[in-house]
């Protein structure tokens, strides 16, 4: 059976009894939401397994098992069978079939895709409908596309009504020492060098919970740095010459047109020095305590 097959099944009310084997390319939880829908038709409740043979075994007379969904879940599947269709209401979900088990296993194998953004993205839109696009795509990335850890916000979020979501999703992202706050080191360099103050001190009030390299912020707010300076101070320099695309090289020169030369070249100098000295091995001190120097020294 097709995935599609059985998600048009289900959206009929219909709920196949037959054994089904869920070959799932990432992790569990697409197989999972099809197990509930599945067992929400049937008004089954799951019941957990550790091997098919349970369910023809002698506990099989004490326990009725029919009236259970009963699920295995393994990482490699590889109990042979003489004949699998016996295993009304069983399914397995697992990450790959053993090779031997291919052929007698084809007609039940439900093969179940890794989930794509857009389709997470739905799902949250659907839990917590009163998220809009930003809080959406805020949450996606601070939870680093992990559905599982989506998830577990979603659970909290959907708790509150619908006209409240949004604001309880700011105050996990913002409260200081927020778990939920994310940022990478592009966007931290460039907060130094559009000088962003209000970017910064969020960052300084969640930095204690946060792992970032200062070398590779440094590297990659230098690299900008001198990119807005060559381009605004019209050096000649293409976009080839710089390694950037036209629509890069035009968005630094519209959005950094007015910025002071001064503060560029005060800024260049400065990162170029922490640059090197980070590189030599020269600045031995904590990550914090230097990204502290580092922030304090751009802002001044």
């Amino acid at each position: 059976m097709k995935l599609m097959e059985l998600k048009k099944s289900i959206q009929l009310g219909q709920a196949p009894s037959d054994f089904m084997v869920f070959v799932c390319q990432e992790n569990f939880f697409l197989a999972d939401q099809y197990i509930e829908a599945i067992c929400a038709i049937r008004g089954h409740v799951v019941n957990s397994i550790k091997s098919l043979s349970e369910l023809t075994s002698a506990l099989s007379l004490v326990f009725c098992y029919n009236e259970s969904t009963n699920v295995l879940k393994t990482d490699v599947f590889d109990e042979a069978a003489e004949d699998y269709s016996v295993y009304e209401n069983a399914i397995v979900v697992c990450s790959k079939i053993d090779k031997k088990l291919k052929s007698a296993l084809s007609d039940y194998v439900i093969d179940v895709p890794a989930l794509k953004e857009w389709q997470i993205k739905d799902y949250m839109s659907v839990v917590c409908p009163g998220l809009d696009d930003a809080g959406i795509d805020w949450l996606y990335e601070a939870r680093e596309h992990d559905i599982y850890g989506i998830d577990s916000e979603l659970a909290k979020i959907s708790l509150f009504p619908i006209p409240a979501q949004n604001e309880m999703l700011a105050r996990l992202r913002f409260e200081p020492g927020s778990y939920l706050y994310a940022v990478s080191n592009f966007e931290l360099a460039d907060a130094i060098v559009a000088n962003n103050r209000a970017a910064l001190l969020d960052f300084a009030l969640h930095e204690d919970y946060l792992n970032v390299e200062p070398l590779g912020i440094v590297a990659l707010a230098l690299a900008k740095a001198k990119n807005i300076l060559f381009i605004t101070q019209n050096s000649g320099k293409t976009p080839a010459d710089l390694g950037i695309s036209d629509k890069q090289f035009n968005y630094l020169k519209r959005s950094y047109a007015c910025f002071s030369l001064n503060r560029l070249q005060r800024l260049v100098s400065f990162l170029s020095a922490i640059d090197l000295r980070l590189k030599n091995g020269l600045l031995d001190m904590p990550k914090k305590l230097l990204l502290d120097y580092i922030i304090s020294n751009t802002l001044a």
